[in-house]
């Protein structure tokens, strides 16, 4: 169902993404390590790679990395071992002689110990031994491994060289597929470091597949097809000022769908329930960078008013906050383009999302 708020696990349920999703299949077909999913927020990465892990007919562990930040602090490489194994076991459990053979491969490395669906160990995994047994195993059974992060930048909180390893696993292990998704493409581009001479992964090749916002005919065409699943028909006029405010975002035409088809309130108890719960998840989503300067929040602020180059948000943010020097003003934007929060087009800053845009005036 279109309006699923859930990511999509089936492509039936995915609208349009044929491109993508051909796209990916081509890169695991030709046997390349490194994909990455990027886009801003809300436009589908996780479900698109959903689909295409399902589709790809490859054993694949998927991992979510924001996730096990939150819970853990960090990213312990004995937890992203476990979350690997637990998940690339699953995806198999349905082909018993090729999940044995995983098992009896996974079993010969020291320490390790399988029970059932879970893995546990007995001492601290070497995660570079547990790569190089999966792509033993993966090229043996002539498929290739998918290991895929999920907002992988916050591995580079890890304090562990996770670049490293993966430089390490890209150079070496021919069995494995690694897939990376960011919406915090700044920062997923920095932790990689694919440009820069100094990091790890400097000179690897890597499969960019980029997600777009829907154009305005496919915004309209997909609340079309959504209503008509659920069976109503809102009017043209409802459709088209949905999209108007919500600008080709597919998460948030999706909760819009969900809140006027499901949920059946009114087109405009639909978008003011919408905003309400967005002012609700944005603002928590802006705590974490508020914390580390409040001076995010007013050059969010200054863009969402119309303040949209270097420096009249320079001004802006001055008379509401105090002086701030050149240098660190620079970097206080510039990392925000990295979070994703804004767009630099030619020497002009925009909100690329509606509306975080709306949700930020009120800070």
């Amino acid at each position: 169902m279109l309006f699923d708020l859930k990511p999509k696990t089936r492509r039936e349920d995915l609208y349009d993404r044929e491109n993508e999703l051909s796209e990916f299949q081509n890169a695991v077909n030709l046997g390349e390590r490194l994909i990455l999913l990027l886009g801003i927020r809300r436009l589908g990465k996780s479900s698109l790679l959903n689909v295409a892990l399902a589709e790809s007919g490859m054993p694949y562990a998927k991992i979510d990395v924001r996730s096990l930040y939150f819970t853990h602090g960090s990213i312990p490489q004995e937890i992203l071992a476990r979350k690997i194994l637990d998940s690339l076991l699953s995806t198999v459990s349905g082909r018993k002689s090729l999940r044995l053979r995983l098992e009896k491969v996974l079993g010969s490395i020291r320490g390790v110990r399988i029970s059932g669906l879970s893995v546990e160990f007995d001492r601290k995994p070497d995660l570079a031994e547990i790569l190089e047994k999966i792509s033993s195993w993966a090229e043996n059974e002539n498929l290739r491994a998918i290991i895929a992060f999920d907002e992988a930048q916050y591995l580079r909180l890890s304090g562990i060289r996770y670049d490293g390893l993966i430089a390490y696993a890209v150079d070496n292990l021919p069995g494995i597929t690694f897939v990376l998704t960011g919406s915090e493409v700044g920062m997923l581009h920095d932790f990689l470091g694919l440009e820069n001479p100094k990091k790890p992964l400097f000179g690897r090749y890597a499969r960019e597949i980029v997600l777009q916002r829907f154009r305005l005919e496919e915004s309209v065409d997909f609340l079309t097809r959504g209503f008509e699943e659920v069976g109503i028909k809102p009017s043209e006029e409802e459709i088209k000022g949905a999209v108007e405010k919500l600008d080709g975002i597919v998460g948030w035409l999706t909760m819009y769908g969900y809140l006027r088809g499901i949920r059946k309130l009114s087109h405009a108890n639909a978008i003011d329930e919408l905003f309400n719960m967005a002012e609700k998840l944005i603002r928590e989503e802006l705590s974490s960078i508020l914390q580390n300067s409040r001076r995010y929040g007013a050059i969010l602020k200054a863009v969402a008013m119309g303040n949209v180059r270097w420096s009249t948000i320079k001004e802006y943010v001055e008379f509401k906050m105090g002086q701030v020097n050149d240098a660190k003003f620079s970097l206080l934007l510039n990392n925000l383009v990295k979070y994703g929060y804004l767009e630099k087009r030619g020497n002009e800053y925009t909100i690329p999302d509606p509306v975080v845009k709306e949700v930020v005036k009120g800070l």
